[in-house]
């Protein structure tokens, strides 16, 4: 399993967006600079994200983005949902009926395992948390 180059921008975008919640909405072109990210493509997932009412838009001088929730009720795992859809390991695990041998198969356990893992991780960390990690780390902002 592999996600898209749309889907770990659309993170990092919405950790921008996250940073100023309760201030101010945040720019798509100051986002797309902050994150080296064309601006056209960034519009096309912050649409998504839209559609999926993680963010939404204000309009007028002072418009932009902002988050639909607070940074601590919105997870890796909704940003991963809506960017990449349902995150399937192997078609048995989302539909049992769909192979004949589920019933009994023993690797389905293995793999019905490892969905549950990857699920409980992206819905165990909120955006919140990817923030105070953030601070904990010092990561480096590049804008200028």
């Amino acid at each position: 399993m592999k996600l898209s180059t749309k889907c770990r921008y659309g993170l990092r975008a919405v950790l921008e967006i996250a940073r100023e919640y309760g201030k101010t909405p945040a720019k798509r072109k100051v986002i797309a600079g902050k994150q080296g990210i064309s601006s056209s493509y960034l519009e096309n997932i912050l649409l998504v994200l839209r559609n999926h009412k993680i963010v939404e838009t204000t309009r007028g001088v002072n418009g932009g983005y902002v988050l639909c929730r607070p940074p601590s009720a919105v997870s890796v795992y909704d940003i991963v949902n809506a960017l990449e859809g349902p995150l399937t390991i192997v078609d048995c695990v989302d539909d049992p009926h769909g192979c004949n041998k589920s019933g009994r198969c023993v690797t389905r356990t293995v793999w019905c395992e490892v969905a549950g893992a990857v699920h409980g991780v992206l819905k165990g960390i909120s955006i919140q948390e990817l923030l105070e990690r953030e601070k904990k780390t010092g990561s480096l902002d590049y804008s200028i």
